[in-house]
């Protein structure tokens, strides 16, 4: 099964490689099917709905929900903006 649901931390600032986010509160929102080929991982930056704009999210989680047990709606996942870079494994 593929996951399907994010928890991720909006951005509020980014200067070069340095990222600015608003911790306050970690936010959920809803992989469209289209986007579950080629799977969202934690570290990568999306672009999402939220609150009647669009907004850069930093993934923190990447899971299944189901819609059955959960009874909740998130909003979408628009787009992938940049994968988290690859780790080397350490020898």
């Amino acid at each position: 099964m593929n996951n399907n649901t994010i928890k991720a931390f909006h951005i509020r600032k980014r200067k070069e490689d340095i990222l600015k986010l608003n911790t306050s509160k970690l936010y959920s929102w809803h992989i469209p099917k289209e986007l579950r080929d080629n799977p969202i991982q934690k570290g990568d930056i999306v672009l999402v709905d939220a609150a009647g704009a669009q907004s850069k999210v930093l993934v923190m989680d990447v899971f299944r929900e189901e819609f059955e047990e959960t009874n909740r709606r998130y909003k979408k996942v628009i787009a992938v903006i940049e994968r988290a870079p690859k780790q080397q494994p350490v020898n």
